[in-house]
Protein backbone atom coordinates (compact mmCIF):
# COMPACT_ATOMS: atom_id res chain seq x y z
CA UNK A 1 0.00 0.00 0.00
CA UNK A 2 1.04 3.52 -0.52
CA UNK A 3 -0.37 4.98 2.47
CA UNK A 4 -1.25 3.01 6.16
CA UNK A 5 -4.88 4.77 5.92
CA UNK A 6 -7.50 2.76 5.22
CA UNK A 7 -10.79 3.65 2.87
CA UNK A 8 -13.16 1.57 4.54
CA UNK A 9 -16.68 4.05 4.90
CA UNK A 10 -18.82 3.19 7.79
CA UNK A 11 -22.51 4.24 5.70
CA UNK A 12 -23.36 1.29 3.68
CA UNK A 13 -27.27 1.65 3.29
CA UNK A 14 -28.02 0.33 -0.01
CA UNK A 15 -29.81 2.32 -2.70
CA UNK A 16 -33.67 2.90 -2.01
CA UNK A 17 -36.14 0.26 -2.98
CA UNK A 18 -38.12 2.65 -5.91
CA UNK A 19 -34.81 3.24 -7.15
CA UNK A 20 -34.12 -0.25 -7.93
CA UNK A 21 -37.45 -1.02 -9.14
CA UNK A 22 -36.82 1.35 -11.50
CA UNK A 23 -33.42 0.41 -13.03
CA UNK A 24 -34.79 -1.40 -16.50
CA UNK A 25 -37.50 1.80 -17.53
CA UNK A 26 -34.88 4.12 -16.58
CA UNK A 27 -31.99 2.97 -19.13
CA UNK A 28 -34.32 2.56 -21.96
CA UNK A 29 -35.38 6.30 -21.34
CA UNK A 30 -31.88 7.44 -21.08
CA UNK A 31 -30.45 5.54 -24.08
CA UNK A 32 -33.58 6.78 -26.38
CA UNK A 33 -32.82 10.73 -24.87
CA UNK A 34 -29.06 9.81 -26.12
CA UNK A 35 -30.68 9.05 -29.51
CA UNK A 36 -32.35 12.53 -29.52
CA UNK A 37 -29.23 14.48 -28.27
CA UNK A 38 -26.93 13.71 -31.38
CA UNK A 39 -27.12 17.51 -32.82
CA UNK A 40 -26.25 18.95 -29.05
CA UNK A 41 -23.47 16.47 -28.71
CA UNK A 42 -21.86 17.65 -31.90
CA UNK A 43 -21.43 21.15 -30.09
CA UNK A 44 -18.62 19.33 -27.44
CA UNK A 45 -15.18 19.71 -27.82
CA UNK A 46 -13.77 17.49 -30.53
CA UNK A 47 -11.48 14.83 -29.60
CA UNK A 48 -7.42 14.66 -30.01
CA UNK A 49 -7.81 10.89 -31.19
CA UNK A 50 -6.30 9.41 -28.19
CA UNK A 51 -7.18 5.70 -27.49
CA UNK A 52 -9.83 5.34 -24.41
CA UNK A 53 -10.54 2.04 -23.45
CA UNK A 54 -14.24 1.07 -21.62
CA UNK A 55 -14.12 -1.67 -19.08
CA UNK A 56 -17.82 -3.00 -18.60
CA UNK A 57 -19.35 -3.75 -15.24
CA UNK A 58 -20.00 -6.82 -13.87
CA UNK A 59 -21.32 -9.36 -15.73
CA UNK A 60 -21.63 -7.30 -18.63
CA UNK A 61 -19.43 -7.41 -22.04
CA UNK A 62 -18.58 -5.26 -24.57
CA UNK A 63 -21.82 -4.52 -26.01
CA UNK A 64 -22.92 -3.10 -22.89
CA UNK A 65 -20.57 -0.24 -23.26
CA UNK A 66 -20.68 -0.08 -27.57
CA UNK A 67 -23.17 3.08 -27.33
CA UNK A 68 -20.54 4.96 -25.01
CA UNK A 69 -17.97 4.01 -27.61
CA UNK A 70 -20.01 4.74 -30.69
CA UNK A 71 -19.67 8.98 -28.68
CA UNK A 72 -16.29 8.62 -28.49
CA UNK A 73 -15.31 7.99 -31.75
CA UNK A 74 -17.88 10.29 -33.34
CA UNK A 75 -16.36 12.90 -31.19
CA UNK A 76 -12.86 12.16 -32.65
CA UNK A 77 -11.53 9.68 -30.28
CA UNK A 78 -9.61 6.45 -30.77
CA UNK A 79 -11.87 4.46 -28.74
CA UNK A 80 -11.76 0.76 -28.00
CA UNK A 81 -13.24 -2.04 -25.73
CA UNK A 82 -11.32 -3.96 -23.58
CA UNK A 83 -12.13 -7.62 -25.62
CA UNK A 84 -11.94 -9.81 -22.57
CA UNK A 85 -15.57 -10.98 -22.74
CA UNK A 86 -18.00 -11.03 -19.95
CA UNK A 87 -16.61 -9.12 -16.53
CA UNK A 88 -16.41 -11.71 -14.01
CA UNK A 89 -18.17 -14.83 -16.02
CA UNK A 90 -15.31 -17.15 -14.93
CA UNK A 91 -14.85 -15.97 -11.37
CA UNK A 92 -15.35 -19.15 -9.51
CA UNK A 93 -14.56 -17.77 -6.34
CA UNK A 94 -15.90 -19.85 -2.50
CA UNK A 95 -14.66 -16.65 -1.21
CA UNK A 96 -13.74 -12.99 -1.03
CA UNK A 97 -9.89 -13.77 -0.99
CA UNK A 98 -10.41 -16.29 -3.94
CA UNK A 99 -12.21 -13.56 -5.94
CA UNK A 100 -9.60 -10.73 -5.30
CA UNK A 101 -6.96 -13.27 -6.79
CA UNK A 102 -9.15 -13.29 -10.00
CA UNK A 103 -9.72 -9.55 -9.97
CA UNK A 104 -6.07 -9.14 -9.90
CA UNK A 105 -5.21 -11.78 -12.46
CA UNK A 106 -7.92 -9.70 -14.94
CA UNK A 107 -6.41 -6.54 -14.02
CA UNK A 108 -2.83 -7.74 -15.06
CA UNK A 109 -4.61 -8.91 -18.61
CA UNK A 110 -6.10 -5.61 -18.57
CA UNK A 111 -2.82 -3.40 -17.99
CA UNK A 112 -1.15 -5.60 -21.24
CA UNK A 113 -3.57 -4.47 -23.28
CA UNK A 114 -3.14 -1.00 -22.07
CA UNK A 115 0.30 -1.07 -22.73
CA UNK A 116 -0.51 -2.30 -26.37
CA UNK A 117 -2.13 0.56 -27.18
CA UNK A 118 0.40 2.55 -25.60
CA UNK A 119 3.25 1.34 -27.54
CA UNK A 120 1.18 1.35 -30.38
CA UNK A 121 0.43 5.07 -30.64
CA UNK A 122 2.69 6.45 -28.51
CA UNK A 123 0.03 8.27 -26.46
CA UNK A 124 -1.09 7.44 -22.69
CA UNK A 125 -4.51 5.68 -22.95
CA UNK A 126 -7.89 6.78 -21.38
CA UNK A 127 -9.40 4.41 -19.16
CA UNK A 128 -13.59 5.02 -18.58
CA UNK A 129 -14.99 1.77 -16.08
CA UNK A 130 -18.44 1.46 -15.47
CA UNK A 131 -19.33 -0.20 -12.24
CA UNK A 132 -16.53 -2.77 -11.38
CA UNK A 133 -14.75 -1.35 -14.39
CA UNK A 134 -14.25 1.25 -12.05
CA UNK A 135 -12.44 -0.31 -9.46
CA UNK A 136 -10.18 -2.08 -11.82
CA UNK A 137 -9.33 1.36 -13.53
CA UNK A 138 -8.53 3.20 -10.48
CA UNK A 139 -6.16 0.04 -9.34
CA UNK A 140 -4.36 0.43 -12.68
CA UNK A 141 -4.12 4.38 -12.45
CA UNK A 142 -2.60 3.66 -9.15
CA UNK A 143 -0.17 1.21 -10.82
CA UNK A 144 0.78 2.35 -13.90
CA UNK A 145 0.57 6.05 -14.54
CA UNK A 146 3.27 5.80 -17.40
CA UNK A 147 0.76 4.43 -19.59
CA UNK A 148 -2.52 5.71 -18.42
CA UNK A 149 -3.66 8.83 -19.01
CA UNK A 150 -6.96 9.80 -16.89
CA UNK A 151 -9.94 7.59 -15.36
CA UNK A 152 -13.44 8.24 -15.53
CA UNK A 153 -15.26 6.01 -13.41
CA UNK A 154 -19.26 5.71 -13.77
CA UNK A 155 -21.27 4.34 -11.19
CA UNK A 156 -18.61 2.26 -9.25
CA UNK A 157 -19.09 1.08 -5.87
CA UNK A 158 -16.03 2.05 -3.93
CA UNK A 159 -16.73 1.17 -0.93
CA UNK A 160 -17.90 -1.97 1.04
CA UNK A 161 -19.76 -4.01 -1.40
CA UNK A 162 -22.88 -4.78 1.72
CA UNK A 163 -23.36 -1.23 0.24
CA UNK A 164 -24.80 -2.50 -3.37
CA UNK A 165 -28.03 -4.14 -3.84
CA UNK A 166 -26.33 -7.04 -5.61
CA UNK A 167 -24.06 -8.01 -2.51
CA UNK A 168 -26.58 -11.02 -1.50
CA UNK A 169 -26.59 -12.01 -5.35
CA UNK A 170 -22.86 -11.72 -5.75
CA UNK A 171 -22.26 -13.28 -2.18
CA UNK A 172 -24.26 -16.78 -3.08
CA UNK A 173 -22.46 -17.00 -6.50
CA UNK A 174 -19.38 -17.15 -4.86
CA UNK A 175 -20.91 -19.70 -1.74
CA UNK A 176 -20.27 -16.60 1.07
CA UNK A 177 -23.43 -14.93 1.50
CA UNK A 178 -22.82 -13.66 4.60
CA UNK A 179 -19.89 -14.79 6.19
CA UNK A 180 -17.03 -12.59 4.56
CA UNK A 181 -14.96 -10.97 7.76
CA UNK A 182 -14.66 -7.18 7.65
CA UNK A 183 -11.10 -8.24 7.52
CA UNK A 184 -11.64 -9.20 3.45
CA UNK A 185 -14.18 -6.69 3.09
CA UNK A 186 -11.53 -4.13 3.97
CA UNK A 187 -9.05 -5.65 1.88
CA UNK A 188 -11.06 -5.39 -1.47
CA UNK A 189 -11.84 -1.37 -0.38
CA UNK A 190 -8.71 -0.95 0.26
CA UNK A 191 -6.79 -2.87 -2.89
CA UNK A 192 -8.03 -0.51 -5.20
CA UNK A 193 -5.99 1.70 -3.81
CA UNK A 194 -2.83 0.06 -3.38
CA UNK A 195 0.19 0.14 -5.76
CA UNK A 196 1.59 3.53 -5.69
CA UNK A 197 1.00 7.42 -5.29
CA UNK A 198 -1.72 8.27 -7.40
CA UNK A 199 -0.63 10.66 -10.46
CA UNK A 200 -3.31 10.08 -12.43
CA UNK A 201 -6.59 12.49 -12.88
CA UNK A 202 -9.82 10.49 -11.79
CA UNK A 203 -13.44 11.53 -12.59
CA UNK A 204 -15.63 9.45 -10.77
CA UNK A 205 -19.25 10.18 -11.87
CA UNK A 206 -22.30 9.09 -9.35
CA UNK A 207 -26.08 9.36 -8.97
CA UNK A 208 -28.00 9.63 -5.95
CA UNK A 209 -30.50 7.84 -7.17
CA UNK A 210 -28.40 5.09 -8.77
CA UNK A 211 -30.55 2.08 -7.85
CA UNK A 212 -27.53 -0.58 -7.24
CA UNK A 213 -24.91 1.01 -5.87
CA UNK A 214 -25.94 3.41 -2.38
CA UNK A 215 -24.37 6.44 -2.27
CA UNK A 216 -22.64 5.94 0.74
CA UNK A 217 -20.19 4.25 -0.89
CA UNK A 218 -20.09 5.58 -5.01
CA UNK A 219 -17.41 8.22 -4.33
CA UNK A 220 -13.82 7.81 -4.91
CA UNK A 221 -12.11 8.27 -1.61
CA UNK A 222 -8.12 8.61 -3.74
CA UNK A 223 -6.11 11.56 -3.13
CA UNK A 224 -8.27 14.58 -3.75
CA UNK A 225 -5.30 16.52 -5.63
CA UNK A 226 -6.02 13.99 -8.52
CA UNK A 227 -9.99 13.20 -8.12
CA UNK A 228 -13.31 15.01 -8.65
CA UNK A 229 -16.63 13.17 -7.45
CA UNK A 230 -19.33 14.51 -9.57
CA UNK A 231 -23.27 13.44 -9.06
CA UNK A 232 -24.95 13.50 -12.39
CA UNK A 233 -28.74 12.05 -12.80
CA UNK A 234 -28.40 8.37 -14.25
CA UNK A 235 -29.60 5.18 -12.99
CA UNK A 236 -26.69 2.35 -12.46
CA UNK A 237 -27.62 0.43 -15.77
CA UNK A 238 -28.16 3.43 -17.84
CA UNK A 239 -24.59 5.22 -17.01
CA UNK A 240 -23.35 4.10 -20.66
CA UNK A 241 -26.17 4.61 -22.31
CA UNK A 242 -27.24 8.30 -20.50
CA UNK A 243 -27.09 11.78 -22.67
CA UNK A 244 -25.71 13.59 -19.42
CA UNK A 245 -23.18 11.52 -18.53
CA UNK A 246 -21.65 11.37 -22.67
CA UNK A 247 -22.12 14.88 -22.48
CA UNK A 248 -20.05 15.58 -18.88
CA UNK A 249 -17.59 13.06 -20.44
CA UNK A 250 -16.69 14.64 -23.77
CA UNK A 251 -16.40 17.82 -22.09
CA UNK A 252 -14.44 16.47 -19.10
CA UNK A 253 -11.80 14.88 -22.03
CA UNK A 254 -10.38 18.36 -23.43
CA UNK A 255 -8.02 20.64 -21.74
CA UNK A 256 -9.80 23.21 -19.46
CA UNK A 257 -9.88 25.90 -22.08
CA UNK A 258 -11.51 23.88 -24.80
CA UNK A 259 -14.53 22.91 -22.37
CA UNK A 260 -17.90 24.75 -22.87
CA UNK A 261 -17.55 27.53 -21.13
CA UNK A 262 -20.41 29.66 -22.06
CA UNK A 263 -23.84 28.32 -20.79
CA UNK A 264 -22.39 25.19 -19.77
CA UNK A 265 -24.60 24.29 -17.15
CA UNK A 266 -28.17 25.49 -19.27
CA UNK A 267 -27.08 22.94 -22.01
CA UNK A 268 -26.61 20.13 -19.06
CA UNK A 269 -29.94 21.26 -17.76
CA UNK A 270 -31.35 20.57 -21.35
CA UNK A 271 -30.00 17.23 -20.85
CA UNK A 272 -31.57 16.90 -17.73
CA UNK A 273 -34.68 17.76 -18.96
CA UNK A 274 -34.95 15.27 -21.74
CA UNK A 275 -34.14 12.42 -19.51
CA UNK A 276 -36.51 13.58 -17.34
Amino acid sequence: MSTTRSYFVADIRPPRLRHSVGELGRVALEAGASLLCKRLFRTLPEGDGHTIMTIPGFMGADGSTALLRRFLRQRGYHAVPWGLGRNASDARAQNMQQFMRHRAALEEQIAERVEREYLSSGRKVTLIGWSLGGLYSVALAHRYPQWIRQVITLGTPFGDPRGTALYSVMARMNESAGNESEESLRHWVDYTYSGGELQVPILTLFSESDGIVGKGIARCEGDPAYVTNMAVLASHVGFPFNPIVFAVIGNHLVAPERRWAVCASERISALARVVN
